[in-house]
């Protein structure tokens, strides 16, 4: 097992003074975060993400599992993919994840070479089901019972699926072309969905040309609204596709953007974003003021798998020497902390105050 990283800081000590506990410092890197917690982990993690609804971590290797874990009881369920797992996303309310099985395609010309499926994983019941679908590159999950499909050969193409219940899945968008799905002219990468704006941000990769574009989803179609362009500002990042959990910021690489306008840059970050929230931005092991891009700690291993908490500042994070999740709370205090750490200090000068009279 590994240690249990404690980061001994002014503030970091203070939380602990008022919580009457503290813990003995072993790495000094970390002034923001605790690590907390520790779980082996069932396979070797390349996407992971935190449901706090059922407190159950869901992992992707880079083969054919998705573990599901219970961090209460460390219960772990595996399901297997027909052909190979290749993205999983946490539906809107928080009780489902989508993975998307994919069965490939025949290069150049949009039609699948084999079935692709998607798994749908019902986190309360501690269920799985799985249907055919169109081409499944990537999945969004749009709500509990819809989810986007992306392809992944070159010039990509989307659809938007129903959960039937049945072997087959309804999709749901109009095709635009002679190939099932519409059309995007973007280029193969990745994307991710916002329900709060119903919008679908893609994120190009493999071309000179590094793009952003920005769709939404319409009575059950993809509109196409505003870009980067081509050779525009979003030219030269690119690497990554990041949604900052409070859906205003997104990253793509190091580049971060306004989600509501992704031709407005923003800031301009070190290193490749992989996740954010509304105050940090995590690199590779290390994690960003969201707001100035400075470095502001280092979790003490290299990572970029991460499942944040989208109700807290907390996070886990996959370290793959050990082969362990870890998770990481705030160690910064909040507002209502530091009113009564100030109101417990005036008590001391006061009571000190009176002896000495």
């Amino acid at each position: 097992m590994r240690p249990f990283i404690h980061v001994a800081t002014a503030t970091a000590w203070a939380c602990a003074a008022v919580a009457g506990s503290a813990q003995a410092s072993t790495i000094n890197l970390n002034p923001f975060y605790v690590n907390d917690q520790a779980i082996d982990a069932p396979t070797k993690a390349v996407q992971l993400i935190y449901a706090p609804n059922t407190n159950t971590l869901i992992e992707r290797n880079s083969g054919s599992a998705i573990a599901t874990i219970d961090v209460g009881s460390g219960q772990v369920t595996k399901t297997f993919s027909t052909t190979r797992y290749t993205d999983i996303s946490l539906s809107p309310s928080g009780n489902y994840v989508f993975a998307s099985d994919y069965g490939g395609e025949n290069i150049g010309y949009g039609t699948a070479s084999t079935q692709s499926y998607v798994t749908r994983l019902d986190l309360q019941a501690r269920t799985a089901a799985t249907e055919a679908t169109p081409i499944a590159g990537n999945v969004e999950a749009i709500s509990d019972s819809t989810f986007a499909l992306k392809s992944s050969d070159q010039w990509v193409t989307f659809t938007l699926n129903a959960w039937s219940g049945t072997q087959q899945s309804t999709q749901l968008n109009v095709s635009n072309g002679y190939f099932s799905g519409y059309y995007a002219s973007v280029y193969y990468g990745d994307f991710v969905y916002d329900a709060r704006t119903q919008r679908l941000i893609h994120g190009n990769s493999g071309l000179s040309s590094q793009e952003l574009q920005a769709f939404s989803v319409q009575n059950n179609n993809f509109v196409r609204q505003e870009g980067s362009g081509m050779y525009g500002s979003a030219s030269g990042y690119g690497g990554t596709v990041a949604l900052a959990t409070d859906g205003q910021t997104l990253y793509y690489g190091s580049l971060q953007v306004d989600a509501l306008n992704v031709s407005h840059n923003l800031l301009v970050f070190p290193e490749l974003i992989y996740a954010a929230n509304s105050k940090y931005a995590f690199g590779n092991g290390a994690y960003y003021d969201a707001k100035t891009g400075v470095l502001l700690g280092k979790l003490g291993f290299d990572t970029t798998v991460y499942a944040l908490d989208p109700n807290s500042d907390s996070f886990w994070a996959y370290d793959g020497s050990s082969n362990q999740f870890l998770h990481f709370s705030s160690a910064v205090p909040e507002a209502s902390t530091f009113s009564l750490m100030a109101l417990g200090l005036f008590g001391l000068v006061w009571a000190h105050r009176r002896r000495q009279q």
